[in-house]
């Protein structure tokens, strides 16, 4: 743990610079990871079956895994595929334990797959996919709360405001009396009087102990995927896939802390909240090939490019103060910052799998495992502005993450027209260092189906547990603040329904 908090600390240090947020900050490696860790994506059935889906075909899912499967179709279909999200979070700050509930529901798939017959010689089949899928859901709140006998949000705030250098003056002139807006951080702290000017820098303004911390992080928003996609069926034993992704994403984290002073001498308390909203779109291809071995076995090989990315984040920070009156008199005990936009392109990792199927005696059902190799370690990041930021992320993103290799299986039996699926990932961590906090995980999943010639209705189940490392804020002596461990416990029920025509 120790270990992990040093090289993320050493990392968030060397990048000071622009469009960090101003409590919670990280180097963008952290950013590119979240918006390209894909997780419980697809059909129900899909899911139901581990997504182990490259070399087996006759499913929407394929426009995402393999577009060389959507060549089993001999005939068309629409699906759609709400999901169900129940999470519960619990962390560790300070010695003291906070729960916390939620849920969603969300779109997770939707698809249109028109099937159609070849030229009668070698082209048995023709297929044109339309499909979309949510390929993460940032949906993720937990609380903190202890009492810290070291340190303060208002330290960071002084230590910011050093590192700055700014005077008063160019403060004061930050700041609109008007609006009761900022045109920087440093300004807002300084107009809030939560540091305080002292010889040539900045201290804090309340000094007292112990401070009554608490906090909430809110994410939501998803990644999704539209995929126009191509496949053709060679004499019933080649099948070749191409698609075309386009990707949207819509992210927003909402970061409130809130401080008390039992033992005020200035202030009784204030909360600081962060709003930080993503927005970006992208392409990728994917090109992909089934080949029928035998009857009973079919492999798969697809590969998915990186996807470009372009992204503007726009965070606007805010504070409310509540004053010991007689101490200190001021107009604006609201205070926020001007919103601060930032451009820059993405690059996601690219993508590969390779999987096997073997068809059960008598099509009693299916058996099918894939390898699936992301490479995280080679994401990417470019401010067309500044060379010099962009060599030095690319280079913690080399220091953090390193590519891995994901390993799938799931297997279905067939009852008439009741199915029954079970399916595992292993999901091998991508950070280099050898810690206790984010592990591999190990993710099952069950799932049901009923199938007439007309339509199909299917039901999937996954949960998955993991840990992560949280910090509200940092200082330049690692001893002075807190971090925390967020338990989180995540249960997914995906439905598919879908008709044939």
């Amino acid at each position: 743990m120790k270990k992990l908090i040093t090289i993320i600390y050493l990392i968030m240090l060397s990048f000071h610079g622009q469009a960090q947020l101003s409590v919670n900050g990280h180097f963008y490696g952290e950013d590119l990871f979240k918006f390209s860790r894909y997780s419980g994506y697809g059909t129900a059935r899909s899911i139901g079956m581990g997504g182990a889906m490259s070399s087996l075909g006759g499913d929407a899912s394929n426009a995402m895994i393999n577009p060389a499967g959507l060549a089993f179709y001999n005939r068309s279909e629409f699906s759609i595929s709400p999901v169900f999200i129940n999470q519960s979070t619990s962390t560790n700050y300070i010695n003291t334990i906070s729960d916390l509930k939620s849920s969603k529901v969300a779109i997770g798939q939707a698809s249109w797959i028109s099937s159609k017959n070849g030229d009668g010689n070698r082209k048995k089949r023709a297929t044109f996919g339309l499909s979309y899928n949510s390929l993460a859901n940032f949906h993720n709140e937990f609380n903190y709360s202890g009492a810290n006998n070291k340190s303060s949000l208002q330290d960071y705030f002084a230590e910011k405001a050093n590192q700055r250098g700014a005077n008063t003056t160019t403060l004061d002139n930050e700041f609109d009396v008007n609006t009761s807006q900022a045109e920087t951080p440093t300004a807002m702290y300084y107009q809030a009087f939560l540091i305080d000017p002292y010889q040539d820098g900045y201290v804090v303004l309340e000094p007292s102990f112990p401070v009554n911390q608490s906090g909430r992080i809110s994410e939501s928003g998803s990644l999704g995927q539209i995929n126009m996609s191509y496949a053709v069926n060679y004499n019933d034993r080649t099948y070749l896939g191409a698609s075309l992704g386009l990707q949207n994403l819509n992210y927003n984290l909402i970061s409130s802390h809130t401080e008390l002073f039992p033992n005020a001498e200035a202030m009784y308390g204030f909360g600081y909240t962060d709003d930080l909203i993503v927005k970006g779109t992208g392409v990728n291809l994917t090109l992909g090939g089934i080949i029928k071995a035998s009857e009973d076995v079919r492999l798969g090989l697809a590969v998915t490019t990186p996807t470009i990315m372009g992204i503007k984040e726009t965070i606007v920070s805010a504070v409310k103060t509540d004053p010991v009156p007689s101490v200190i008199q001021t107009d604006f005990t609201d205070i926020s910052t001007i919103p601060s936009d930032f451009n820059y392109r993405m690059t996601s990792p690219l993508r590969s799998n390779i999987g096997i199927s073997y068809i059960l005696p008598k099509k009693i059902g299916v058996l099918t495992a894939e390898a699936e190799y992301v490479g995280y370690g080679n994401m990417g990041i470019k401010d067309k502005y500044s060379n010099s930021w962009t060599s030095d992320q690319k280079r913690g993103i080399q220091a953090v993450y390193k590519d891995v290799v994901n390993l799938k299986g799931g297997g279905e039996l067939r009852f008439g027209n009741a199915r029954l699926r079970a399916g595992i990932n292993y999901l091998p961590t991508a950070l280099k260092s050898s810690d206790n906090v984010i592990k591999s995980q190990t993710v099952l999943s069950v799932g049901t189906g009923y199938r007439t010639s007309r339509f199909f209705a299917d039901l999937a189940f996954y949960a998955s547990k993991y840990d992560t490392g949280f910090t509200p804020y940092t200082l330049s002596n690692p001893e002075n603040y807190a971090s925390s461990i967020v338990t989180s416990k995540n249960n997914n029920l995906s439905f598919s329904v879908g008709t044939f025509f």
